[in-house]
């Protein structure tokens, strides 16, 4: 953990999660009560998701730099630096495809954003 930080990234995306699940509570019990606040609330989730676009390539990066350093390592057996590098790998390619799937999320929030304009209107 950085010195810098007084909280993990666990913990910080373990807050996030408990906060996207206490904000579907509050639209779900109904507090959610105009289309100016779905408005505000979307424009919100669309940061969120343009952010995650940014957050997942930097983990893998970190993964990457762990396992060069030799800080990442395959427990299991075979070839252990071979395995630790297909594993990576696989976890390259399904950050890359959650990235694409964020990236969409981003662009939608923003097409129902711009969809609720009007009736957002005070």
């Amino acid at each position: 953990m950085n010195p810098r930080t007084t909280t993990s990234p666990s913990l910080l995306a373990a807050d996030a999660g408990a906060t996207v699940r206490r904000l579907a509570r509050c639209v779900g019990d109904g507090e959610l009560d105009s289309p100016a606040e779905m408005y505000q609330v979307l424009g919100a989730l669309r940061l969120l998701a343009d952010d995650l676009t940014h957050l997942l390539p930097a983990l893998q990066g970190r993964l990457e730099d762990g396992l060069l350093s030799g800080q990442v390592v395959r427990q299991a057996g075979g070839d252990s630096v071979a395995a630790a590098w297909d594993s990576v790998g696989e976890v390259g390619r399904a950050l890359a495809h959650a990235r694409t799937v964020a990236l969409l999320m981003t662009k939608e929030l923003q097409n129902s954003q711009v969809a609720l304009r009007g009736l957002a209107a005070p």
